[in-house]
């Protein structure tokens, strides 16, 4: 298991809890709607076998050691708080298993625990509320960080293509420099060549006429 795991058991329970209050919605005397009664229990049923599945992953996870006891049994809590409603929903005895149970005829009331359980559950729900509100407050932060990083390594590359140019610039114009004093060099031993020929030209001429 990896924290993927835990993410998907956060996202679960929250569809679960938004169902059951979902459920709060759907009256079985609703003269419009004949079938409400059934469709109530069915989607209950749907609920409660969630959360066995979530009962089932959570006990993967400790065994996994993925999740702390503590961790572990504070998710139990909230497991069994979200039973505690759905059984005051539906008035059905929230320690039945394999299903949501039989309608009693009247309806039971709640026991005595429930009211204390439902609001232990609803301070687990704010617990982790709060605890997803902080992670992404930090992940806003870290974002901040790197757009701000981000900019920063932009402005240097900027900074090095700009110093980049400037030297090609500079080597190009070093580059011509030197090509022209290898020109001027190259002028002024031609001229001598001139000079020698012509010297000694003349010396040849005054030989010939002496």
């Amino acid at each position: 298991m990896n924290d993927y795991s835990i993410n998907g058991w956060d996202n679960e329970y929250a569809r679960l809890a938004r169902a059951a209050s979902q459920l709060r919605t759907i009256s079985p005397h609703n003269p419009n709607n004949q079938n409400s009664a059934q469709q109530k229990q069915d989607q209950a049923t749907s609920i409660q076998t969630g959360l066995s599945r979530l009962d089932t992953q959570l006990h993967n996870l400790e065994s996994s050691m993925t999740v702390s006891s503590t961790e572990a049994r504070r998710r139990r809590g909230l497991l069994d708080g979200l039973r505690s409603q759905l059984s005051e929903i539906t008035g059905t005895d929230p320690s039945i298993t394999g299903g949501i149970g039989r309608q009693s005829q009247p309806p039971q009331p709640p026991p005595q625990g429930s009211s204390s359980a439902t609001a232990a559950a609803l301070r687990h729900q704010d617990e982790l509320i709060d605890d997803l509100a902080i992670g992404v407050g930090r992940l806003k932060t870290q974002t901040h960080m790197i757009h701000d990083e981000s900019k920063a390594h932009v402005h240097l590359l900027n900074e090095m293509d700009t110093n980049v140019d400037l030297a090609n610039q500079g080597l190009e114009d070093e580059t011509r420099r030197a090509m022209r004093l290898r020109e001027e060099k190259s002028v002024w031993r031609l001229h001598l060549v001139i000079v020698g020929l012509s010297v000694l030209l003349f010396l040849l001429i005054l030989m010939g006429l002496s």
